[in-house]
């Protein structure tokens, strides 16, 4: 059996499916035309300028020694490892060792080297004079008292790279970062570069937070489907609707209709179905007038047939009798079809019209049995005495002796035929069953057909007109239920009457 798949489903599955293609076209788009990479660079540059900001602020009156603490601290804030470099890669603070190829050439100048040698911490400060400071811009280079304070910060030279570039070594397996920074401290001065690495390709937010994009995308889709939302489920509710409504058309309910007022296809397809419906409710209704009609007009003729061949017979000698009694079988066969057609043709225009009353499934029962026979032990009935339904009483009565008739008729012989009841919320269902050989399985669904028999030799003596089953689904249709006939296992059939039961309560 082949898997099914709504129309809703599919829907949504091919809205998601153009999400994700126009998602992944857009940003191959962006990386292939603006530089989709430089997104995060641009992002990670303004954050590490103000952690360089942070950093050189907290350093600035700080022995150099602890210098380290101070990157280590700020790595452990910001998620990264910071590490000062000087003009050549060399570190100056930060993580030590050396520093990947790819990231030397491209923001360093100068051979790849060590870390720098880290300046003796213990240099005794300067010996205090009275006076004002001397003008250090007249003091030799070297001179101990320390590096001159006005001196131009050199900015490291780039030979091939550019700053706002988001860097990634493969050996190790990281992700780089770059800001320049001006260094004056009474132990070191100049211009350095400030860079920070991850293992991640956003740094754990600190090169690029892809929140904002999340939570943008989820807006996005949330937007989307409830956007799309209202249209789909218009469009399926219209759709079930007209499948409902054919569904009923298809078992002979032809009061069903699609009750959509739509504006566009879906709509138009909908107000055709309810115009074939209308017409075939029409059709229907004059065939069963006609046979209604014809049956009427029969049975006149018929009955005066059967008078004059009782007449015949008492006035023909005995030889003869036999030859008459044969057309009188045929004549009351005759009679017996017209009155199964007069039957069907009235339950079917009762349908339309019929008021339903409550009453006692176990009084209808009882009489429909004993109509059929008496009070013979072939049929057991199993039913709550105070179980009410609404239906129309001779019908109903009707179509449950058409059935217990049919039961005894070609199961009789198998055993007891038993009645029973069992409730289902607001439904009823009465399973009248036997034991008999049951229906091939090929035949179920057309048993309650007009004019339908098993045996297509249509003998008086293997079955009776056809119409017994099809009162009895003209008869409960009229009571808004449905019968539908099944095989027991191992053998016999069970017939389904469904009702409405009923609410009313009766008062003593």
């Amino acid at each position: 059996m082949k898997t099914r798949f709504p129309l809703y489903a599919k829907i949504l599955a091919w809205f998601f499916v153009n999400l994700a293609v126009v998602g992944i076209a857009g940003w191959l788009l962006l990386r292939e035309q603006f530089r989709f990479s430089a997104l995060p660079a641009r992002a990670a540059s303004a954050n590490l300028e103000r952690a360089a900001a942070e950093i050189l602020g907290e350093a600035a009156n700080t022995p150099l020694r602890q210098w380290d603490a101070i990157l280590k601290k700020a790595g452990s804030k910001y998620g990264v490892d910071f590490r000062l470099c000087d003009n050549e890669g060399r570190s100056i603070a930060g993580t030590r060792g050396a520093l990947p190829p790819v990231v030397h050439s491209r923001w360093f100048n100068g051979p790849r080297g060590e870390p720098r040698p880290r300046p003796p911490f213990d240099r005794p400060p300067p010996e205090r004079r009275d006076g004002p400071p001397p003008d250090r811009r007249d003091r030799p280079p070297g001179d101990d008292d320390g590096p001159p304070r006005d001196r131009e910060f050199e900015r490291p030279r780039r030979p091939d790279g550019k700053l706002d570039e988001f860097i990634h070594s493969t050996n190790p397996d990281r992700y780089w970062a770059a800001t320049l920074v001006k260094i004056a401290h009474p132990d070191l001065f100049g211009g350095a570069l400030l860079l920070a690495s991850s293992d991640s390709a956003t740094g754990h937010g600190f090169f690029f937070d892809t929140r904002p994009y999340v939570w943008g995308g989820i807006g996005v889709l949330v937007l989307s489907v409830l956007v799309w939302l209202p249209f789909v489920s218009g469009l399926t509710r219209s759709l079930s609707r007209m499948q409902a409504a054919t569904k009923q058309l298809a078992e002979g309910d032809f009061s069903a209709r699609s009750e959509d007022h739509r504006r566009d296809e879906v709509g138009a397809l909908g107000g055709e179905i309810n115009r074939m419906a209308a017409r075939l409710a029409g059709y229907v209704a004059g065939q069963k007038r006609f046979l209604g009609d014809v049956a009427h007009e029969l049975s006149a003729p018929i009955a005066r047939l059967q008078v004059a061949i009782e007449i015949l017979e008492r006035r023909l000698a005995s030889t003869e009798g036999t030859r008459v009694a044969d057309v009188r079988e045929e004549i009351e066969h005759m009679a017996t079809l017209v009155n199964d057609l007069l039957q069907f043709s009235r339950t079917g225009m009762m349908g339309d019209v019929a008021v339903l009353t409550d009453v006692k499934l176990g009084e209808i029962t009882g009489r429909a049995v004993y109509r059929e026979a008496g009070d013979t032990s072939q049929v057991s009935i199993s039913l709550d005495p105070e179980l009410r339904v609404q239906a129309v009483p001779e019908l109903l009565q009707r179509a449950i002796a058409n059935v217990v008739r049919n039961a005894i008729r070609y199961a009789g012989h198998a055993g007891t035929i038993v009645i029973s009841a069992e409730e289902k919320g607001y439904e009823v269902f009465l399973h009248i069953a036997d034991n008999g050989p049951g229906i091939p399985a090929a035949a179920l669904p057309k048993i309650f057909n007009p004019f339908f028999r098993i045996d297509e030799s249509r003998t008086a003596s293997t079955g009776g007109t056809g119409l017994g089953l099809t009162i009895v689904k003209s008869c409960v249709e009229a009571c808004r239920g449905t019968v539908v006939a099944a095989n027991r296992e191992p053998t016999g059939l069970c017939v389904t009457i469904k009702l409405m039961k009923s609410t009313t309560v009766e008062s003593d």
